[in-house]
């Protein structure tokens, strides 16, 4: 899955590709980064079931059909599927963490722009790579944060 503005790339393994496993997999997501308010697919088999149907009317969700053999209806995220496709597959071949492959991706800046993941986030992300502490710092008041959840007795 993939967040369309910043390209964030989620991967979750999925056991089939029913529609029951997909949902599973898209509530997982959502619990972590919230509801899209719209969904793109192909419109393949998981996605045009009563099943997910249902789902993507109760969770109030638009969705997008692009056509099925047509990817470039959607090529920003078709290129970003390629590009990690691709690179996940190298590194498979080379023996590398997967994890660490996807990681990179995810940190990667485009051209005049911040990485999908500090798109996303808000911050950049620890790597491997040295950096300066005061770079990885979220881009809002933590401090302040930290008092109003401490106020309502959250932390």
């Amino acid at each position: 899955m993939i967040d369309y503005l910043p390209k964030y790339v989620q991967l979750k393994p999925l056991n089939s590709t029913t529609s029951q496993s997909v949902i599973t997999v898209m509530k997982s997501i959502y619990a972590t980064h919230g509801i899209p308010e719209d969904l793109v697919s192909d419109g393949g088999p998981p996605f045009n079931s009563n099943l997910m149907m249902n789902f993507i009317r109760e969770w109030d969700i638009k969705h997008h059909v692009t056509p099925l053999h047509f990817p470039r209806a959607n090529g920003k995220i078709e290129r970003a599927v390629q590009a990690v496709r691709n690179s996940l597959t190298k590194a498979a071949k080379e023996g590398e963490d997967l994890y660490v492959v996807l990681l990179d991706y995810r940190i990667q800046p485009a051209k005049d722009m911040p990485s999908p993941a500090e798109l996303l986030m808000g911050r950049k992300l620890r790597t491997f790579l040295p950096s300066h502490p005061g770079q990885l710092k979220p881009t809002f008041d933590v401090k302040r944060a930290k008092e109003a959840l401490r106020k309502r007795q959250i932390i």
